[in-house]
């Protein structure tokens, strides 16, 4: 665990005394909840197989799981079930909810316009949900363009735990625009502003777990750079949850960091490989977890 406290960067607080830690595994997944006449699959059956294999762990943060939160759920007895933002006031977005409604009446899993898409799941045998909030980024980029992004309200859903030593962690969840134009980098950033305030606002001296699909394709400088910034900022550390299949690429990330009184402790990150299945993957992103041991000092 030394070693891993020196490689990973992450907070090792030598010579304090720590109560007794409890592991809690921690399972991030995009899981392309899309209604099924976009997704173009069978979203549905996905969605019951993903809440079945999430049942297995602790903290499950979802991004996109717009029409498909009911069924992931309902797989996953003994679990408390929180749901990111809603649509923005959009007057476009507004506009085609109105026209869509009469074909929504009769089509199931056909909600569109989004929300968030965020969901989060915390297994009561794991500790209690004692505050739970909702950021909406209000800034978007592409109604048309590959990533119609502006079709969904992006945010964050944060949601702090107290787990059964006591230790409370605050969890994010997020999900930021996909875009890899100037417009959507410049946006990208902003959303991630806000996000860095959100923490610092919310989350002084408390221990943090930030999950999410961050879009931030490290092969852009652009990107790196922000990525840097906001590690930095938020004092947040990777937990090393890449993808290690080769035909992923990294969107998608797990960091923390200690509190003033709760230790983090890596004890295994990676992708989480029981949602693909040969040639075929539950979703199109990989699933990243972590187990943390987490302690009162």
């Amino acid at each position: 665990m030394l070693l891993c406290g020196v490689l990973c960067g992450l907070p090792v607080g030598a010579g304090a005394q720590r109560a007794a830690g409890v592991e809690v595994s921690v399972l991030s997944y995009n899981v392309h909840g899309i209604s099924w006449l976009f997704a173009k699959d069978n979203p549905e059956g996905r969605a019951a197989a993903i809440g079945w294999l999430a049942s297995r762990y602790d903290v499950v943060l979802l991004q996109e799981a717009f029409e498909y939160h009911d069924e992931i759920g309902g797989q996953m007895a003994g679990a408390v079930a929180v749901r990111g933002n809603g649509m923005r006031g959009d007057p476009r977005l507004l506009l085609t909810k109105l026209l869509l409604f009469p074909f929504q009446i009769v089509l199931p899993d056909f909600s569109f316009p989004y929300g968030s898409g965020l969901s989060a799941f915390v297994a009561e045998s794991a500790g209690e949900v004692v505050e739970e909030d909702r950021h909406r980024f209000d800034k978007c980029s592409g109604w048309f363009e590959r990533s119609f992004d502006c079709w969904a309200t992006k945010g964050a859903l944060r949601l702090r735990v107290r787990l059964e030593n006591g230790a409370e962690v605050d969890f994010y969840n997020t999900h930021l625009d996909a875009g890899q134009t100037e417009s959507g980098i410049e946006v990208r950033a902003r959303q991630l502003n806000h996000l860095v305030r959100w923490i610092e606002r919310e989350s002084v001296g408390r221990a943090v777990v930030v999950t999410g699909d961050f879009n931030t394709a490290l092969s852009r400088m652009e990107n790196v750079e922000a990525m840097r910034s906001f590690k930095q900022r938020t004092r947040l550390a990777d937990v090393g949850a890449g993808p290690e299949l080769p035909q992923w690429p990294r969107r998608d990330f797990i960091f923390v960091r200690d509190g003033e009184n709760v230790a983090l402790n890596v004890v295994a990150s990676g992708e989480a490989l029981e949602f693909v299945s040969r040639a075929r993957a539950l979703s199109d992103h990989p699933a990243a977890y972590a187990r943390l041991e987490v302690s009162l000092q």
